[in-house]
């Protein structure tokens, strides 16, 4: 059984690409105007927790469902989007150099 305790709220939008990891409070559209640093469009999407790990979207539909933090869900009806989240539940998240990613599998 996963510990979403561990995991904590999610906090914003992310994106993964190669071994950095861009937040983004406003959504991953708020990120894309970085493409030129890099194929960020290629990346993979997510969102980071409160306490610093780095989510793919499956995972974060099971850690909000678990902290009630959906308003209404979109579709896919399988993973989260920054839309679903309700809007109290977007913080901006404090620098933090020791971000984790993890897989599904892990």
């Amino acid at each position: 059984m996963v510990n979403f305790e561990e995991y904590g709220k999610i906090v914003c939008s992310a994106l993964l690409y190669g071994n950095c990891i861009y937040i983004s409070r406003k959504g991953h559209y708020a990120i894309f105007p970085m493409e030129p640093i890099g194929t960020l469009r290629n990346s993979e999407q997510g969102f980071v927790t409160e306490n610093g790990l780095f989510v793919d979207r499956k995972i974060a539909l099971y850690i909000a469902e678990y902290f009630n933090q959906i308003n209404i869900k979109h579709l896919p009806k399988d993973v989260l989007m920054s839309e679903d989240l309700k809007k109290d539940n977007i913080k901006i998240l404090k620098y933090n150099k020791n971000y984790i990613y993890k897989k599904d599998n892990e």
